[in-house]
């Protein structure tokens, strides 16, 4: 049964170094061949400091993590079953372009905990993580939420 109480908690905090070749490497690994990831003379001419992420980057997180864990013993603690528990989605929500060079600072919270029934019986209980990431003023600038599935 899942601690449902731990919903709004916060579970960790990290630094998320935003490097010029991790983001080259992403670009790459998405296969999105637009320069503004790559090339940091194009980038610079449409106005920006350097190369800027692709909105999926922040999926990266866990590189970065205290604990490469993390995740598993956030699960843990919520008491879900990790043998029946599943990555349901990620969502994700930029406020404004990130540039190669800026270091955020990440914040791992558990959000809203709740129940459903299975189409094929059972009770499903959803699990939403939110990763939120600020700037050097502490301004949000981007977050990435989770949803995990746990079944009966």
């Amino acid at each position: 049964m899942v601690k449902k109480n731990l919903s709004g908690t916060k579970f960790g905090e990290f630094e998320f170094p935003v490097e010029q070749g991790k983001i080259k490497e992403f670009a790459g690994a998405i296969l999105d061949p637009n320069p503004v990831y790559r090339d940091v003379e194009y980038a610079q001419g449409l106005g920006f400091d350097s190369v800027i992420m692709p909105v999926t980057f922040p999926a990266t997180f866990a590189f970065h993590l205290p604990s490469e864990n993390l995740i598993v013993e956030m699960m843990l603690k919520l008491e879900m079953n990790l043998a029946t528990s599943v990555h349901g989605e990620a969502e994700f929500t930029i406020e404004r372009p990130i540039a190669a060079g800026e270091t955020l600072r990440g914040e791992i919270s558990i959000g809203d905990i709740y129940e459903k029934e299975g189409k094929r019986g059972g009770k499903m209980t959803f699990v939403e993580v939110t990763i939120s990431f600020f700037d050097e003023n502490d301004k949000p600038v981007a977050a990435m939420k989770n949803v995990f599935i746990e079944r009966s």
